[in-house]
């Protein structure tokens, strides 16, 4: 027994080493660069708070509040730079040495264009940008309409109680419904159907999975990981999260789509994925990512600003004030497009609350940044989270709720990151604004939000996604 663990003992320092001569370019670039302190085996992993998600955001902002960007935190023998200045991230998110994603995204169930190495995603990128041209989203604007419609029909059912609820709950079946029934083709009445899929309810279980099994470098090594009981869960919550793609692919005909329309014709995605992609699935992976994606960004987005609203009132009466006089209009682009205060408050919202606290990129060759040589092959994150709360680009009232600071302030572009930047930012930008303005249209025309909770009340977790742990929980009166 004694001799097997002295085995397994020099076995492991062998391999240590051997990591250390083969990294030893990394490790001289990067022993300038401050962080926290490393030791033997475990690197800086003591700074991290283990698997409770709630603590991720906490450790992160103490982190770039310690040390100046760059910085560097080892993860067992993997080293991660972290970035938070507009300066930095603008050579991270614009560099080709950075086209890559970080590796963590390997563990997301996310293998579209979200993650996709370079060279696929170039090729993919050409394919699906077609489904997001102004033209279509244009005639995706009565369907948007509809839905939203359909959710404040679904609101009224609980309005004017004293019951608060989570309204995330109606946006993102919303949200879901609407990709289904745009450039999907494939309209699937979620929200007459709430229960139609589990899927809504597998999602921040499984991106907590992923964020956790990121951070912590034990479970990197599949083998390990399939032996672990977060696996299990992973496993069969894979297998709500995939059955959304199989439907769309099975359901959609020509004839029963309704999609937007380009030159004349009816352009169908998931048609023109299957002309376009040889691979069946690289097809799912599409339909996956851009399911995701388009439920979850704009969903969450929606029901923070509602919230935000909620717990400022007087921005929301005169943003009613501004959306009072569509009400019974029909909406079209021209009215979507000089919603200015509204525009203000989303990017209000997204400052506050990004829908990622964090990106991650992938060096593939050596680059400088702020004066530091970064190595090939590590993983670089943006703190979004940080740069979005920073005093020196956005005033002394940085962590305050306050719209009118897009009035008259000339911002860095990448001191806004909502939607990431440069040539891997999110491909349905415009689609979702769009749909998160009419969705924010319908709702505040016809309730008033209120809550309970104040902004420094909020508990906000990592889990891929930020959210927040305690609820979107609101009450709505209705406006006469």
């Amino acid at each position: 027994m004694f001799h097997t663990l002295v085995q397994c003992v020099l076995f492991l320092v062998t391999v240590y080493w051997s990591r250390w001569w083969y990294t030893r370019r990394t490790v001289q670039l990067l022993k300038y660069l401050p962080g926290p302190r490393t030791y033997p085996f475990i690197g800086s992993m003591y700074v991290l708070p283990g698997m409770d998600t709630s603590l991720y955001l906490p450790a992160l902002i103490n982190l770039t509040g310690a040390y100046e960007s760059p910085y560097c935190v080892w993860l067992g023998p993997v080293p991660v730079v972290i970035v938070s200045t507009a300066e930095h991230v603008r050579t991270i998110l614009t560099a080709p040495e950075t086209v890559e994603k970080a590796s963590f995204y390997r563990f997301t169930p996310l293998r579209g264009i979200f993650s996709l190495p370079a060279h696929k995603w170039r090729i993919h990128r050409k394919v699906i940008q077609p489904s997001f041209k102004q033209s279509i989203l244009r005639d995706f604007i009565p369907l948007f309409e509809k839905k939203a419609n359909r959710m404040v029909q679904a609101l009224s059912e609980i309005a004017d109680s004293e019951q608060e609820f989570d309204i995330y709950r109606y946006t993102a079946r919303c949200t879901l419904d609407m990709i289904f029934a745009t450039t999907l083709g494939a309209d699937m009445h979620i929200q007459d159907t709430p229960t139609a899929f589990g899927y809504l309810t597998v999602l921040e279980e499984l991106f907590e999975i992923v964020t956790i099994r990121a951070v912590n470098i034990f479970l990197h090594p599949q083998w390990i990981y399939r032996w672990t009981a977060v696996y299990r869960k992973e496993v069969k919550a894979l297998e709500e999260f995939f059955r959304p793609s199989k439907v769309v692919l099975a359901k959609n005909t020509s004839s029963e789509s309704t999609p937007g329309m380009e030159n004349g014709k009816h352009f169908n995605l998931v048609e023109h994925l299957k002309s376009s992609l040889d691979d069946k699935d690289d097809i799912e992976h599409e339909l996956n990512t851009i399911i995701f994606a388009g439920n979850e960004t704009s969903a969450m987005t929606v029901a923070n600003t509602l919230l935000l609203l909620a717990m400022h009132p007087h921005v929301q009466e005169k943003l009613f004030a501004e959306l009072n006089v569509h009400r019974e209009s029909e909406v079209n682009y021209e009215t979507l497009k000089n919603l200015n205060y509204l525009e203000m408050v989303l990017k209000e919202s997204l400052r506050l609350l990004p829908i990622a606290a964090v990106v991650g990129r992938r060096t593939t060759a050596e680059l400088v940044v702020g004066g530091h040589r970064l190595p090939a092959n590590i993983d670089v994150i943006v703190d979004i989270y940080n740069i979005h709360r920073n005093p020196k680009y956005w005033g002394p009232d940085a962590d305050c709720f306050r719209p009118e600071r897009f009035e008259s302030l000339r911002y860095d572009p990448y001191t806004l990151l909502p939607f990431s930047a440069g040539p891997r930012n999110c491909v349905g930008l415009r689609y979702a604004w769009i749909s998160m303005k009419i969705m924010l249209l319908k709702v505040l025309t016809h309730y008033r939000i209120e809550t309970d909770l104040r902004l420094e009340d909020l508990r906000m977790k990592i889990a891929l996604t930020m959210k927040i742990s305690n609820g979107h929980m609101v009450r709505l009166r209705s406006r006469k």
